[in-house]
């Protein structure tokens, strides 16, 4: 029979565990471990060999809980002179990463709660300060969400959403059709807008057929700005939007004022460029 051991609980190829603690309680349990010197050292940068070690260094970092246990991880890992990204560069453990104060496994599962739950549920169920929750969660929606698709847009929604008292907000770019967010800009100005549609190629923009918006006149005249601009264009004012019309390239609407105030702004086919 095999000597018991948490190893199997760690399947970590690169790092070695070298001593374990757990309280009398079990109320905390501390894992100590150390590099395998049987691998190489790989910059977390770019992935590639190490050419000398810096120095060395100690973190602790908060783990996946074990049963009830809420588990800390203390790491000795090294700094390492990276020929490739020119830099001091912490070395890939895979693991941790280096910006991140719990395991890569548990901010994982930290990003997935943080779907279903709250933050401030989220910080209280695990234990952690409402700021690493919060980091976490802005960490991985950068990655997954950072770079949206703007290709195959066709109608775009413009709304302003306020984040707090005092007229902070935020612009957001709406693909009309799916539902989905393609932009989120600090504040609801023009130059905010104006960042977006700077985004977009000849072809993205040939093929918006309309913009949906109040009547915020920062708006307006960013769209007449970047999307308008040297085209010819006439303006009308209508009862009600004619979002399926195929001379339709720009349209301002207003839910929450009187349908005469809506205005339609057509443009003559052209090219982008």
């Amino acid at each position: 029979m095999s000597e018991p051991t948490i190893a199997p609980y760690f399947p970590f190829r690169r790092i070695k565990i070298v001593d374990q603690l757990v309280s009398e309680d079990a109320s905390k349990a501390q894992i100590q471990i150390q590099p395998d010197k049987r691998f190489q050292p790989i910059c977390h940068c770019c992935g590639q060999a190490a050419s000398g070690v810096h120095s060395w260094t100690e973190r602790k970092v908060r783990d996946l809980n074990l049963a009830a246990t809420p588990v800390w991880i203390n790491c000795h890992y090294r700094k390492l002179f990276c020929a490739n990204c020119h830099r001091v560069s912490v070395e890939d453990l895979e693991l941790f990463h280096p910006y991140l104060r719990v395991t890569t496994r548990l901010a994982r599962y930290i990003y997935q709660l943080c779907r279903i739950m709250t933050v401030t549920d989220v910080a209280r169920h695990l234990g952690l300060n409402w700021k690493t929750v919060k980091d976490i969660d802005k960490y991985y929606l950068e990655h997954d969400y950072g770079q949206p698709d703007l290709n195959g847009l066709s109608i775009l929604a413009v709304d302003e959403i306020s984040i707090r008292k005092g007229h902070q907000y935020l612009t957001v770019v709406l693909d009309y059709v799916s539902g989905r967010v393609v932009f989120v800009g600090k504040d609801r100005q023009a130059d905010t807008l104006e960042r977006f549609f700077d985004q977009l190629n000849c072809e993205q923009l040939d093929g918006i057929k309309a913009v949906v918006m109040d009547m915020w006149g920062p708006f307006i005249k960013a769209a007449k700005k970047k999307y308008l601009k040297l085209k010819s264009y006439s303006t009308c004012f209508m009862w009600s939007p004619v979002l399926t019309a195929s001379s339709t390239r720009f349209e301002t609407a207003n839910i929450a004022k009187p349908a005469k105030r809506t205005k339609l702004f057509t443009r003559a086919p052209s090219t982008c460029c």
